[in-house]
């Protein structure tokens, strides 16, 4: 999906015009009107095709760029947390380290005083 094209839009070949079998005889003014409807009927479905292609071309871009958009959010959150908890697990072995030292210390001076 580079560039944003998911359809590639082409023009289609206007269809064959419809045949109606034992149709009832029709005055000129009324197959005047329906040969200029049906004119405009074909050419009105390529033009619907292709806006409607472009529609749903541009809705999906748009949605790509929203996923995207909040793909990189939580990628950027996982970081920050993952960053949070580095810094938690050194204060956390630093304080274990410093506790040890203390007892160490304290354990050793109780030794000297009681001999």
């Amino acid at each position: 999906m580079p560039n944003g094209t998911y359809f590639q839009s082409a023009s289609l070949p206007t269809p064959p015009p419809p045949t109606h079998p034992a149709s009832p005889p029709y005055s000129s003014s009324k197959t005047a009107a329906v040969a200029s409807s049906s004119a405009s009927d074909y050419a009105a479905p390529n033009d619907a095709t292709a806006k409607l292609t472009e529609a749903i071309d541009d809705f999906l871009g748009d949605l790509e760029k929203k996923f995207k958009g909040i793909s990189d959010e939580i990628l950027t959150k996982l970081d920050d947390m993952a960053e949070r908890c580095d810094r938690l697990e050194q204060e956390i072995l630093l304080r274990d380290a410093s506790a040890m030292e203390n007892t160490g210390k304290a354990s050793t001076g109780s030794n000297a005083g009681s001999s």
